[in-house]
C-alpha cells in the first residue's frame, strides 16, 4: 500500500513540475443565430387552357357508288331522356320451385332430417346380371325444399351400376328437412345396393 501512495505522490509532483501553471482557456462561445428570411412570392394562378380544336372530319371509304365523295356526316346529338327502350317484362313471381335456393345445409346440421316418402328400386343392368356382378354405389344428392332430388352424382362404386343408381335416386321423393321451422335443402349420401337373388 505504501508503494501505491509513493507512486501517486511522485506522479503528482512530476505533473506539478512540468505544468507549473494551469490556465483554462475558456473561450466565450458565440451563440449561432439562424436567420430566416421570408420572401414574398407572387401568388400562382391556374391558367385555363383553351378547349382543343374540333377534330377534323375523317373521310371513310364506302363501297357503294351511290354516295358522293364530298358529303360529310355531321355530328348527331342524342336525347336519351325521351328514348323508348323495349325492355322485357319482369319475370312473374314463381311458386318457389324454380327460384335459386341460396343455402344447402349438411345432413347432420338440421333439426329434422328428410324422411323418405318414395324410394325406387334400381333397375339391374342386364350385362351385370348375366355376369353375376354385385356391388354398392354411393350417391350424393340434394333434397330440395320441395322434397325432390336434384344434383345427384356418384361418389364411388362399380362403373357398370352408375347409370342405374342415378336413375333410381332421381325417382326418390322425401319429406323435406326442417331447420328453424322452415323447409331447407339438404345434401345427403346414400348407398344403392345391387344384389342378385341368392347372394348376400
Amino acid at each position: 500500500m505504501n508503494i501505491c501512495v509513493g507512486i501517486t505522490f511522485v506522479l503528482h509532483t512530476a505533473v506539478a513540475v512540468v505544468f507549473p501553471e494551469f490556465v483554462s482557456d475558456a473561450r466565450a462561445m458565440k451563440k449561432l443565430q439562424h436567420v430566416i428570411e421570408i420572401e414574398n412570392l407572387p401568388e400562382t394562378r391556374q391558367m385555363k387552357r383553351p378547349p382543343p380544336p374540333p377534330r377534323p372530319a375523317v373521310p371513310i371509304e364506302t363501297e357503294s357508288d351511290d354516295v358522293p365523295d364530298d358529303i360529310t356526316i355531321e355530328s348527331t346529338d342524342l336525347d336519351f331522356d325521351d328514348a323508348q327502350v323495349d325492355l322485357p317484362p319482369p319475370p312473374p313471381p314463381g311458386n318457389g320451385e324454380d327460384e335459386f335456393e341460396d343455402e344447402i345445409v349438411e345432413f347432420w346440421a338440421v333439426e329434422q332430417v328428410p324422411t323418405p316418402i318414395k324410394q325406387a328400386a334400381p333397375k339391374y343392368p342386364e350385362v351385370a346380371r348375366k355376369a353375376g356382378m354385385t356391388g354398392t354405389v354411393f350417391v350424393e344428392f340434394t333434397v330440395g325444399k320441395n322434397g325432390l332430388v336434384k344434383g345427384a352424382r356418384v361418389l364411388r362404386g362399380p362403373a357398370i351400376f352408375h347409370d342405374a343408381a342415378l336413375a333410381a335416386v332421381f325417382k326418390f321423393t322425401f319429406k323435406p328437412a326442417i331447420q328453424n321451422d322452415k323447409p331447407v335443402s339438404v345434401r345427403m349420401t346414400q348407398p344403392i345396393r345391387f344384389r342378385l337373388k341368392g347372394t348376400i
